[in-house]
């Protein structure tokens, strides 16, 4: 007789994988990492991450909250991964999995599923517990079709199809008469309901704004995506026909301007009307929700074929205006673009640290600068309310050619002016466009040590000392600040270097303190780093007089 290992692990869900745990127990299982297993429909499916199967390797099923096997389940089939991008992949897969293949059993009901293969010198393992099934009628989808196309002339198609229900004891179906398929297009969720043979038939107007899906077959062809969904007892079945196809139709776009012009860094209004060629030659305006690119800028028509884009000045070129969806081809015009000088920030930062410094940073560019430039002026600029009062603190001069330029990267910093916000802005002349970066909001809150002492006064060689003291911050009025670190440094008489001596938190009320053994005269004194929120402060200088 084999010896048996046994490892009760948790409980599957019903269509989810596990991850089989090793405990201490199974050290003999040729699998000390565990195995996958899960349940689709009523075939339960193993994988070992291993191209053959263990020896030896069981299902066996038994009721829900019983001990009692009603099936046991060898000799499953071997099958590879079903194919994915990775198909062409010249090196061959390395693992399979292995199928029960539906389970035949004779009750309907909720099971539990335990696998057992032999270990590495033949014993048992047995992995309790390992799955759960839902042993139950569900519903089947037949005969799913819809139209074989549509187009914008053309945007009606019905779906049909039949939804059986199937039972697993014998694989027999019947008709779901009565039941309901939810029809899914989109965000548009519709309930149709079955006859009584199963039948469902549904018309649908579509609007040309759809989501689409591409075909397998053929490249660059596309369908409407219609999902279908059916429910019995907890069981969905799903579908998904693919048709109907989208037979593109001719476009016609019509500019509103041939032209335009503006700065560097400024973006300009391309706008127009988009119409498809119905079947009889005549042009009609396209649905809301048909995509067109202008450039690199993709917007959507409005519901009378309208659209207007923004792109961005860069240089002196041309933008195609042309048809960005599957239901339109054969169109784009192009606009030209005339680009005058000007400028452009990004990336623009802003903040002060602890001490009271200001940093800003910011991408620059210059586009089309005309001859005779050699630098623009960037302002540091600052104000209470971010939108007016606006003061120049700083300038920083950079450095620029005629024509096109790299990006420059602006940084400095100055003095913090006091809770606000922060920009830099190139005002720019009557030849060269300025530009502004968004307003940034700089501040954080004032601390201060008022209270600090070392006692007593004087103190004797190997006494103890103890330094106390008082953090307060501007919230907005002086208030205690609890829970912050504060250090202590100290200086030896004739010395100048500060030594860090400690650390401690502040208490409810601001205080802090903390007991040193007296050793030499010195000077002390408290500092608070601060965190993100905070200013530092730094307590005064207190001269402590040592005795022998």
């Amino acid at each position: 007789m084999k010896k048996r290992i046994r490892a009760v692990l948790c409980a599957a869900t019903a269509l989810g994988g596990v991850l089989a745990v090793p405990t201490g127990a199974q050290a003999a299982d040729p699998f000390p990492k565990g195995f996958h297993a899960e349940v689709a429909n009523e075939e339960v499916n193993l994988s070992f991450n291993t191209w053959d199967a263990p020896a030896d390797l069981k299902v066996h099923v038994r009721k829900k909250g019983t001990t009692t096997r009603v099936a046991t389940i060898t000799g499953l089939s071997a099958r590879e991964r079903e194919c994915t991008s990775s198909c062409e992949d010249p090196i061959p897969p390395t693992t399979r999995y292995f199928s029960t293949g539906p389970l035949k059993l004779p009750d309907l009901g909720e099971y539990t599923l335990d696998v057992e293969y032999d270990g590495t010198t033949g014993e048992t393992v047995l992995h309790q517990d390992e799955a759960a099934l839902k042993y139950q009628l569900r519903p089947v989808f037949e005969n799913v079709k819809a139209s074989d196309s549509v187009s914008l002339a053309q945007l009606d198609t019905v779906v049909s199809g039949d939804v059986q229900i199937h039972d697993p004891r014998d694989s027999s179906r019947k008709p779901f008469a009565g039941g309901t398929v939810t029809r899914l297009i989109g965000t548009a969720s519709t309930p149709v309901t079955t006859d009584a043979q199963g039948h469902f038939e549904s018309k649908v107007t579509l609007s040309g704004a759809e989501p689409l899906r591409p075909h397998d077959w053929a490249e660059g062809w596309y369908y409407v995506a219609i999902d279908l969904a059916a429910e019995l007892n907890g069981a969905t079945a799903k579908a998904s026909p693919e048709n109907p196809s989208v037979s593109h139709r001719r476009a016609r776009i019509t500019r509103d301007a041939t032209k335009v012009t503006g700065a560097y860094g400024t973006r300009g209004k391309v706008g127009g009307t988009v119409d498809y060629q119905a079947p009889d030659g005549t042009y009609k305006p396209v649905p809301a929700g048909m995509k067109i690119k202008v450039g690199s800028e993709t917007v959507s028509t409005d519901g009378t074929g309208r659209f207007a884009a923004f792109p961005q000045f860069r240089t002196d070129t041309s933008w195609t205006v042309v048809e960005d969806s599957p239901w339109l081809y054969g169109s784009g015009p192009q606009v030209a673009v005339d680009t005058t000088a000007g400028t452009l920030f990004s990336g623009f930062t802003a903040g002060v640290d602890q001490y009271k410094t200001v940093s800003v940073k910011a991408r620059f560019e210059r586009g089309e600068i005309p001859a005779g430039t050699t630098s623009l002026k960037v302002d540091v600029q600052t104000s209470a309310d971010g939108k007016t009062g606006w003061t120049t603190r700083k300038s920083v001069d950079v450095a620029t050619k005629p024509g096109a330029n790299d990006a420059a990267q602006v940084e400095t910093t100055l003095p913090y002016p006091g809770a606000g916000y922060v920009r830099l802005q190139y005002a720019g002349t009557p030849a060269i466009h300025g530009s502004v970066t968004p307003a940034v909001k700089v501040a954080r809150t004032l601390t201060a040590i008022p209270e600090f002492n070392g006692v007593p006064e004087p103190v004797k060689t190997g006494q103890p000392l103890t330094v106390t003291g008082k953090l307060n911050h501007a919230d907005p009025a002086w208030t205690p600040l609890a829970g912050q670190s504060v250090q202590y440094y100290f200086r030896p008489a004739g010395t100048t270097a500060w030594k860090v001596m400690g650390d401690s938190k502040t208490a409810a009320d601001g205080t802090f303190t903390k007991a040193f053994t007296a050793d030499v005269t010195g000077s002390w004194f408290a500092r608070y780093s601060a965190d993100a929120t905070h200013f530092m402060a730094a307590s005064r200088v207190d001269e402590v007089i040592v005795n022998p």
